[in-house]
């Protein structure tokens, strides 16, 4: 859509209808950012299933909220470049571009009401980030626990760099004494390890689809985070329960009365792991491919509050 309106593609020139059109669905809104008259572009839209479209899968969800990530060729592109920065420093709430989704979403459920139709939130790289917030939010605040579909989330941690200099063992090794320490320092914050504790309950039941790419350094991350919290849980799951939802940057900042638990911190979680090339490890184009083409593997995830934390 937007490659559509800066090259000025219009009406029967444009690409991205058919897209949407092909699975039985119509746009019903577009989120722009509109700070400017002259500097407006599309970050997502919401489309709407036709009913009677012959097009229509019996599974399809009556509605999809989508995201699109960063258009580093976009004339615009800085103003993407901010956002992932506001990703970096888990600050995805706070911009506008969030705001106005997360109002629009919320609107959409309330006038759905009771009439139990589906909703869809989906996003890819930045807009991953935007669609956790707000599937996240959703669950926390109004108890809506939303189907959540995640390409290449980014996922802000050294994993990646640790992957490339230690061996799995010794990988283990190194987790197995950061959570220890995460257990001590969380023991000697009991406000905070409270917090976390129950927002890890509001979550629990909440899984998103993150599909992800071992190539990718921008989401590889969260494959570290679910692998090594199940290794390490068989054999301290008293570490493993308290440290998963626990950050060193959230415990530092909890010192000056900001408490937030990292967005990447998810009880539950179904990983898509894909084998795809290394050049298109990042690129939402591996997604369209075939299971089969793709080398998919999945993983589910859960949260256990039996152990001792």
């Amino acid at each position: 859509m937007e490659n559509d309106r800066i090259q000025c593609r219009m009406d029967g020139d444009a690409l991205a209808p058919p897209w949407w059109e092909s699975f039985g669905f119509i746009r019903d809104k577009k989120f722009i950012n509109d700070s400017k008259k002259y500097d407006k572009f599309t970050y997502g839209a919401i489309f709407k299933l036709i009913g009677s479209s012959p097009l229509r899968n019996p599974s399809a969800p009556e509605y999809v909220v989508a995201f699109r990530g960063t258009m580093l060729l976009h004339p615009k592109a800085m103003k993407d470049l901010v956002q992932d920065f506001y990703v970096l420093f888990n600050k995805v709430a706070d911009f506008k571009r969030f705001q106005r989704a997360y109002s629009d979403v919320d609107s959409l459920l309330r006038d759905l009401g009771s009439r139990n139709l589906s909703v869809w939130i989906a996003g890819h790289s930045l807009g991953a980030s935007l669609a956790l917030e707000i599937g996240r939010k959703l669950m926390l605040n109004e108890n809506l626990n939303v189907p959540t579909f995640l390409f290449n989330p980014p996922h802000v941690s050294p994993g990646p760099v640790i992957d490339e200099v230690l061996t799995e063992k010794n990988k283990t090794r190194l987790y197995t004494v950061s959570y220890a320490v995460k257990f001590g320092l969380a023991n000697a914050m009991p406000w905070h390890r409270k917090r976390t504790k129950e927002l890890f309950r509001h979550l629990a039941d909440w899984k998103p689809e993150l599909y992800v790419n071992p190539d990718d350094w921008i989401c590889r991350g969260y494959i570290d985070y679910f692998v090594q919290r199940e290794q390490v849980s068989k054999n301290h799951p008293r570490f493993a329960s308290t440290a998963a939802r626990t950050s060193y940057r959230d415990m530092f900042l909890s010192m000056f009365f900001y408490d937030k638990l990292q967005s990447h911190l998810l009880p539950s979680a179904r990983l898509w792991t894909s084998s795809t090339r290394k050049q298109e490890a990042h690129g939402l184009r591996q997604w369209w491919k075939p299971h089969t083409d793709l080398g998919l593997t999945t993983t589910s995830y859960g949260y256990s509050f039996k152990a001792p934390s």
